[in-house]
């Protein structure tokens, strides 16, 4: 059985995992404060759009057509949610997955039980 993703349904994971280490001691805008899409993009498993220019953050879209189940969900938003935790936190390769990015993805994956190799 395939996982229906719904716009609602990835904000509830979205306020789960911003309540979890370590994305619990940083300051994530609320879900309320975000617009979540549901894609059927073919050429990656979600995305982080921040081209709003009204707030440091617009959107996070996950795909469809790879994410499927539970877990999937979570450790994609997870990696979604690494982009907006240094965004917010005034990084300046936010969108790149260089050295910001793969040290908080490390903690991340490492609360989470998540494989970094594939985070």
């Amino acid at each position: 059985m395939t996982l229906r993703l719904t716009p609602d349904l990835l904000a509830a994971a979205y306020d789960y995992l911003r309540q979890t280490p370590p994305f619990k001691s940083k300051k994530l805008p609320e879900s309320d404060d975000l617009e979540f899409r549901v894609t059927r993009h073919k050429d990656r498993f979600g995305h982080y759009d921040d081209r709003d220019g009204k707030k440091p953050w617009k959107n996070i879209a996950i795909s469809e057509v790879h994410v499927k189940t539970g877990t999937a969900l979570l450790e994609v938003l997870a990696h979604e949610m690494v982009h907006v935790t240094l965004h917010v936190s005034g990084v300046k390769d936010w969108g790149d997955h260089g050295g910001s990015f793969k040290r908080l993805a490390a903690r991340v994956c490492s609360a989470h039980g998540f494989d970094l190799k594939t985070f």
